[in-house]
């Protein structure tokens, strides 16, 4: 039977011991990095929305400018025609 020496305990736990703390800091190590890739990722997805609603708007608002141009340019005449009778 092997007996046990307070130097096989020490050896074994300070092994032990590198080997949690490599492990440990390996998964923060690839949490952070994730991390970091989806904060990019994120940002970029929501600058491109921001970009497309953007134009949305526009169009959106250009159509609405030129609706209101038909519709001013229609009452004038409709007011001219009422006006001469």
């Amino acid at each position: 039977m092997k007996t046990i020496s307070t130097k096989n305990i020490k050896k074994n736990s300070s092994k032990l011991n590198m080997m949690a703390l490599k492990t440990t800091e390996k998964a923060v190590i690839k949490t952070i990095d994730k991390a970091e890739y989806l904060q990019e990722f994120t940002s970029k997805s929501i600058k491109k929305t921001l970009h497309f609603s953007e134009k949305q708007q526009d169009k959106i608002f250009n159509n609405l400018e030129k609706g209101k141009d038909m519709i001013w340019k229609n009452l004038n005449k409709t007011l001219d025609f009422f006006s001469k009778n």
